[in-house]
């Protein structure tokens, strides 16, 4: 068959011989949609952004995703095959955008033919802000009271800032300080807290860093009060049996101490004391004064260091007078 018989030959009934060769494709493909199947996936959306600006509204957190292949590819394929990303890398202007959801195939998926991927939704509306960065104080906020007798006395915090960061509108409107509820009812005793930080801190746009926890060291110790004794005597040791000692000197002294000490101290007779044992005459002496204090207290002041005292002869009791 020479060349002009071959081109006589095909364009002979051309019209018919298209509408077979259309029919022909058209079958195939037919024949291949009802072998192959489908199947969906749940992909979570990456979202990739690197050039200062981060989105503002709230997007989508899972793609779905239908797959048509043969049956054997299609149950040879998991989520993992397939990752769906919204790239903003583009962007480096703030604004409002729609972006394209791209899907990324596994090694394994790429080599699958036919394989068709259908995303839903194929594409996102973003608005778009400069990403900021902010310091954040940390502070105690303290509920209750200590037992009675006890208080704060010092609260350590670690860290006592935080960064956070995110779109700047979400960043401008948050608080300057971050505050966690810290219970004091009835403690006696110092101690320690930890907090998560997330749970404080629930907006989905802000970041925050290292670490994930605040660390609270809470002192609390006895209340120290001060309190004034008066009208107090003092008590003479080693006074000579044959004297007798005169004073009218009263004291009055300052005790620092727990609060719940002292509310259960009394003052003894032998609080103050004075040392009498070098006398050996009569006459006027000035003798020093010792406080005497239960371990816990601390004397603050007394009214003096010293007593004035006056020695006599003590009487003399004669036996007639004994048996009478």
């Amino acid at each position: 068959m020479n060349q002009n018989q071959l081109i006589e030959k095909i364009s002979n009934n051309w019209l018919a011989k298209i509408v077979c060769l259309v029919l022909a494709i058209l079958l195939y493909w037919t024949y291949q949609g009802s072998v192959n199947q489908t199947r969906y996936f749940s992909v979570p959306l990456t979202v990739v952004s690197e050039r200062g600006l981060l989105p503002v509204n709230t997007l989508e957190k899972y793609i779905r995703i239908a797959v048509k292949a043969s049956p054997d590819a299609i149950d040879s394929l998991s989520q993992s095959d397939f990752k769906a990303v919204l790239d903003l890398n583009s962007y480096d202007e703030p604004g409002q955008y729609t972006v394209q959801v791209r899907v990324e195939l596994s090694q394994r998926a790429q080599t699958i033919e036919p394989l068709q991927v259908d995303v839903k939704p194929a594409e996102i509306s973003v608005a778009l802000e400069e990403k900021k960065r902010r310091s954040i104080q940390v502070l105690p906020l303290f509920t209750g009271e200590p037992a009675e007798g006890y208080e704060v006395v010092g609260c350590s915090i670690q860290p006592q800032e935080i960064i956070i960061s995110g779109p700047a509108s979400v960043i401008d409107g948050f608080a300057d300080h971050l505050t966690f509820p810290i219970g004091l009812t009835d403690r006696t005793e110092s101690f320690n807290q930890i907090d998560m930080i997330r749970q404080k801190i629930n907006n989905p746009f802000i970041a925050v860093d290292e670490p994930e926890s605040i660390f609270f060291k809470v002192n609390i110790l006895p209340c120290q009060v001060s309190k004034t004794y008066t009208g107090l005597g003092v008590y003479f040791t080693g006074l000579n049996p044959y004297f007798v000692l005169k004073t009218d000197s009263k004291f009055s002294i300052t005790v620092y101490g727990a609060q719940n000490t002292l509310k259960q101290f009394s003052p003894s007779s032998r609080l103050l004391q004075a040392d009498c044992s070098f006398i050996d005459t009569t006459g006027d002496f000035t003798l020093p004064v010792s406080v005497h204090l239960p371990e816990g207290l601390t004397l603050v002041s007394v009214s003096s260091d010293y007593i004035n005292v006056k020695i006599e002869p003590a009487p003399v009791v004669l036996p007639s007078e004994e048996e009478e």
